[in-house]
């Protein structure tokens, strides 16, 4: 390997990088400071919205407050009621009162697990209503017998029974009137209506009965 002379230049790298040359000075911090200052510095700029679409817009605003404005209704639950009257609210219909089909819903609810769908009972347990003299040649025996119940060993239409029927004094005196009349009417049964205002005056005359009705105290009140 020979010596290099002292003051000969270095062979070209013909590997070095792109931009970069013996011939040519690197770039030192104090002249990269010089071009930045003979270039302008980059700014941000904004491009304006065109103005047909902030109109269009404020258009669509518009239409929507106008829509809400319009058809809200003051955003009110009862609005799409359809019996609403304007000025006048909700224009609520009340179905007319028809005993025998309350009565029949009471009966369903309440009555029919012990006296049966067909009204026929089941014998020695629970008594007939189908046919029942106790239900249909006194008006007032029943409804006391509703508001206050009855217990103890009673023969109804031949067949003896001792169990205890439970009072629903806590109904309304209508629904009372209600049921009595369905089951005075179904089944074949040939009873008339029983009234409301009935069953309000024997609840007051009764209001001192504290227990359950014995066979014995009904039928001395009302004989078969």
């Amino acid at each position: 390997m020979s010596d290099i002379n002292k003051g000969d230049k270095p062979h070209r790298n013909d590997h070095a990088s792109p931009g970069f040359s013996e011939d040519k000075e690197l770039y030192t911090d104090e002249k990269l400071q010089q071009v930045s200052r003979e270039n302008d510095e980059p700014e941000e700029l904004n491009t304006p919205i065109p103005l047909f679409v902030l109109l269009v817009c404020a258009l669509l605003i518009f239409f929507g407050g106008f829509y809400f404005a319009r058809y809200s209704g003051g955003f009110k639950g009862d609005v799409f009621d359809p019996n609403w009257q304007p000025g006048g609210g909700v224009a609520k219909v009340a179905a007319p009162f028809d005993p025998l089909v309350q009565g029949k819903k009471l009966f369903s609810r309440t009555c029919q697990q012990c006296h049966q769908a067909d009204g026929k009972g089941i014998p020695g347990v629970y008594p007939m209503l189908a046919g029942s003299h106790w239900l249909l040649n006194s008006e007032e025996r029943p409804i006391k017998i509703l508001i206050k119940g009855m217990s103890g060993p009673a023969v109804i239409e031949g067949v003896a029974y001792n169990g205890n029927m439970p009072p629903v004094g806590d109904w309304k005196d209508r629904d009372i009137a209600a049921v009595l009349t369905y089951v005075r009417q179904a089944w074949g049964n040939e009873g008339g209506p029983i009234a409301e205002e009935l069953v309000a005056k024997i609840r007051e005359e009764i209001k001192g009965q504290t227990k359950p009705w014995t066979p014995d105290q009904i039928l001395a009140m009302h004989p078969l």
